[in-house]
């Protein structure tokens, strides 16, 4: 039993289709849960004498450089551990050299994301202003987003999706070298 062209460009598409599904399936883990300030290493933020606590994370956990980053805030009264609300805030980001400004959010429930790209990398401060009627502070946490390399399929150090990788790179240059020969 022979095969025409057909039957190999077949062949070769549901080769395709099934490398990429097991490559996305495996790089598409997204094993999350809710925090009301998300996901990440949590700072915290506490003023004793206004009874004022902020709470600050950012995701990813390691951010990229162009790439956005959410900063995440949670403002709450120390007293009662409500959120505190209708507040304003303004966020400014910095490296010392550079300097990034979030004005006029309104702060509705006590809790508020804004997304940054940080355009290099090293440590980074935001700075935090919350202002109502009542209320007057300022809180400052660190970003430390670390220094990346070009990135890299093959450097990704999941071994798992190295080999998924050969595999299918070699079966498809064994399957296009095959329908070239068949074509002849």
């Amino acid at each position: 039993m022979s095969l025409n062209f057909s039957h190999w460009e077949t062949i070769v598409t549901i080769f395709i289709i099934f490398f990429i599904s097991i490559f996305v399936l495996m790089e598409n883990d997204n094993t999350s849960s809710y925090a009301h300030v998300g996901d990440g290493k949590l700072q915290e933020w506490t003023n004793l004498k206004d009874q004022v606590k902020v709470q600050f994370t950012y995701s990813p956990e390691r951010p990229i450089i162009d790439t956005f980053t959410s900063l995440n805030f949670s403002i709450q009264d120390l007293k009662t551990g409500e959120h505190i609300k209708d507040v304003m805030a303004r966020v400014v980001v910095t490296n010392g050299q550079r300097l990034f400004k979030f004005e006029n959010i309104t702060v509705l429930n006590g809790d508020f994301s804004v997304k940054y790209i940080f355009p290099d990398d090293g440590t980074h401060q935001v700075i935090l202003r919350i202002s109502s009627k009542k209320l007057l502070e300022v809180a400052s946490f660190q970003v430390f987003v670390p220094h990346q390399s070009p990135p890299s399929l093959l450097n990704s150090g999941n071994d798992m999706v190295n080999i998924i990788v050969a595999i299918g790179l070699f079966a498809a240059v064994g399957t296009i070298t095959i329908v070239m020969l068949k074509r002849r």
